[in-house]
């Protein structure tokens, strides 16, 4: 934070990860799960990190059915953080097609903001299910809303 994502960002690793293994659990949590939610979070540092431990990407396409994702980018801005810059600084393009591309192989339904509405038959196209709701929430009844669509 110090610098405040100024930084051209040009490459992303995660050190270590080739022996990291994943807790105890997790993986039958993933294949006992009735769903799975990915969060609007940033796909590259935070999600990214995840699907990198060895077994997780292959256990959440096992079970890709069961996986929804919400989209962190609405109408091509971050929702939060410096995402949509990275995307962008690193060759994706920052929008919901951008992430949907990232996340195809493993997630079954994408949710996108209706401001991305114009994404939805091209997100199709990778092989997810398209959920356009508001996912731009300040209200803990909006929350509570799309959760209970899941």
């Amino acid at each position: 934070m110090k610098r405040r994502a100024e930084p051209v960002v040009r490459g992303i690793r995660f050190a270590g990860v080739e022996s990291a293994r994943p807790a105890p659990g997790v993986l039958e949590a993933i294949a006992s799960a009735d769903r799975i939610i990915i969060c609007p979070s940033n796909p590259l540092i935070s999600i990214g990190p995840i699907l990198a431990v060895p077994q997780i990407r292959g256990q959440l396409r096992a079970h890709k059915e069961k996986v929804v994702a919400v989209c962190p980018i609405v109408g091509g801005k971050s929702l939060k953080g410096p995402s949509d810059r990275m995307l962008a600084e690193l060759g994706h393009q920052p929008t919901a097609l951008g992430v949907g591309k990232l996340y195809a192989d493993f997630t079954r339904t994408f949710t996108i903001d209706p401001a991305d509405k114009s994404c939805s038959a091209a997100i199709t196209a990778l092989g997810m299910k398209v959920a356009i709701l508001p996912t731009v929430m300040k209200m803990l009844a909006q929350k509570r809303k799309l959760v209970a669509l899941f």
